[in-house]
């Protein structure tokens, strides 16, 4: 008992003093990094590798998604700027020299 709580007062010494906004961002960071760590413990390796590979799935299906819609966004500006424009009726073309 007498070595955790030496070790506990001791661990604040060893590290630089965070104090404020700093101190909490900090320590939240921290919580959320451990409670990661203790859902991760919680998972078989199975599943975080097929859970994973899902991510990466997902991933790469909006890719493929938002460069489908990039190319048929490209080929319908293309076919606009190609197209004449259309003559307005009732003017007529005058040369001039």
């Amino acid at each position: 008992m007498t070595k955790a709580k030496t070790q506990i007062e001791a661990a604040p010494q060893l590290e630089e003093r965070r104090t404020g906004v700093k101190g909490f961002v900090y320590h939240q960071s921290k919580m959320v990094e451990e409670t990661g760590k203790a859902l991760v413990s919680l998972l078989p390796r199975e599943f975080r590798t097929h859970a994973g590979n899902a991510v990466k799935e997902s991933r790469t299906s909006f890719a493929v998604l938002a460069d489908g819609i990039v190319d048929t966004l490209e080929a319908s500006l293309d076919k606009l700027r190609s197209k004449p424009k259309p003559e307005e009726p009732g003017k007529v073309k005058i040369e001039v020299e």
